[in-house]
């Protein structure tokens, strides 16, 4: 998977970019990586937020959204985030964003 470095020139109207988090992790590891992704955005000026609304950077899904066992609107969220051609990883492999944003 690739991730260009493209993504890093989408910014909000105000210049804050954007992480979609979609799904609510399990317990272990994918909780605690959850968090560190979370944090990891937060430490780099971008808001992490759960509705694929204005502009989005990328998008980082739990497994089970990603295996399509989530609610309607996570699901809405994830196929957004698809048309508008977000870049959309799993929590698992998000470590590809990190030299990517």
């Amino acid at each position: 998977m690739t991730i260009s470095a493209e993504v890093n020139r989408v910014e909000t109207a105000n210049g804050t970019r954007r992480v979609l988090f979609v799904g609510r992790p399990g317990a272990g590891t994918e909780l605690t990586r959850w968090v560190a992704l979370r944090q990891w955005a937060s430490d780099r000026g971008m808001e992490s937020i759960s509705e694929c609304e204005g502009d989005v950077v990328c998008a980082i899904a739990t497994e089970d959204v990603l295996d399509g066992l989530c609610s309607p609107s996570d699901a809405m969220a994830m196929q957004l985030a698809r048309a508008r051609g977000v870049p959309c990883v799993g929590v698992r492999d998000a470590h590809v964003l990190e030299d990517a944003i």
